[in-house]
């Protein structure tokens, strides 16, 4: 079941907020301004079908039963939704199929996979137009066994090689950007040899660049400061901007495992937003941590920042049921609930937050 507040009334509470908080202390509950109008944009999935909000509004998507939203990209008026059907062996969050302004398109068919043999298409992005996706696929008519995994990503269809390996390589974010060269594409990725030795670090193009300790590979995040990579070591978050090479520590990392994390940028004010990818409580703005305290919802799922305004979904899940919520600068904005089906997954959740300025 889903509750709905009326897109002007949080619009007004939040300006209500600015009004009435002391917006020099560091806490991202205060809206600093919200002068601008923006669209709000909410993947997720209710009744067991994938959908997507505008502004509270539901648009159910074509073929989205029992598919959960992993993102939402919105470019140029252009609605982009990945989505998965579950985890594999060798992913949590596989990509199987992504919309495009309500058109489904399944991943496997679209970007001409194997019928046969294993693959996971695990990162996504649009840049210009253009869909990008990174991840790894058997070739199943490989000569050399050495080469049976390839570590590739895609500009739309097009298929890009960018390591070979008998194990396989994975990737887990991906970004493009023009250059007075061209067009270029990072992903980042763990790539094990041929003698079970695994670098962890990002592609430029073609060309690996291996951070050393790293731990982990999260996704990037580009502003007017250039791009960068979220990556966990020594039990610490960095940054690395990839344009630079200068390498930045955020703060701890907390989680027992390795693979929860996220960067964001708001790209009106440059400032970087980590989360732990819907497990932590706790976010980083740049180097200071912050603990919303304006819900007894636990986790956060996602964050979303745009012209100093925070947008989260927080969530909690205890025993059979689900609520989750969106936030506008703290102000409940958006609510689900639900239950467990006999599959043992929630019917209905907030997945992802993407914010437009009109």
């Amino acid at each position: 079941m889903k509750k709905l507040l009326s897109p002007f009334l949080v619009f007004a509470l939040c300006i209500f907020n600015s009004c009435t908080n002391n917006a020099s202390t560091m806490n991202d509950e205060v809206a600093k301004t919200l002068t601008p109008s923006y669209d709000v944009y909410v993947a997720g999935k209710e009744n067991n079908k994938a959908s997507y909000w505008k502004n509270t509004l539901k648009t159910e998507l074509t073929n989205g039963e029992d598919i959960t939203p992993l993102e939402i990209i919105v470019q140029s008026n252009n609605v982009y939704v990945t989505g998965t059907k579950g985890p594999t062996p060798t992913s949590l969050k596989p990509i199987h199929f992504f919309w495009k302004n309500g058109t489904r398109y399944e991943i496997k068919q679209y970007l001409h996979l194997p019928n046969t043999g294993l693959s996971d298409i695990t990162a996504f992005t649009v840049y210009e137009g253009n869909v990008y996706f990174a991840g790894y696929v058997e070739n199943p008519n490989a000569v050399n066994p050495l080469e049976k995994y390839e570590l590739c990503y895609w500009k739309n269809d097009s298929k890009n090689i960018l390591y070979k390996s008998q194990y396989i390589p994975s990737a887990e974010g991906i970004a493009a950007a023009n250059s007075v060269t061209g067009t270029e594409v990072y992903v980042s990725a763990m790539v094990p040899d041929n003698n079970q030795n695994v670098s962890r670090g990002y592609f430029k193009n073609t060309t690996f660049n291996a951070i050393p300790a790293a731990n982990y590979v999260f996704n990037f995040a580009k502003n007017n400061n250039g791009i960068q990579l979220l990556y966990q070591k020594n039990s610490k978050f960095y940054s690395k901007n990839v344009n630079t090479n200068l390498e930045t520590l955020i703060g701890d990392y907390s989680n027992t495992l390795p693979f929860y994390g996220k960067i964001t940028t708001d790209t009106g004010t440059n400032d970087l937003y980590t989360t732990y990818y819907n497990q932590g409580t706790t976010y980083y703005k740049n180097t200071n941590t912050v603990t919303p305290g304006f819900s007894s919802l636990p986790y956060i799922q996602d964050i979303f920042a745009l012209n100093n305004n925070v947008y989260m979904i927080k969530y909690n899940s205890p025993n059979t049921t689900y609520t989750g919520k969106v936030y506008v600068n703290g102000v409940e904005a958006q609510t689900i609930t639900s239950t467990q089906n006999s599959s043992q997954n929630f019917t209905g959740t907030f997945n992802a937050v993407y914010v437009v300025e009109n």
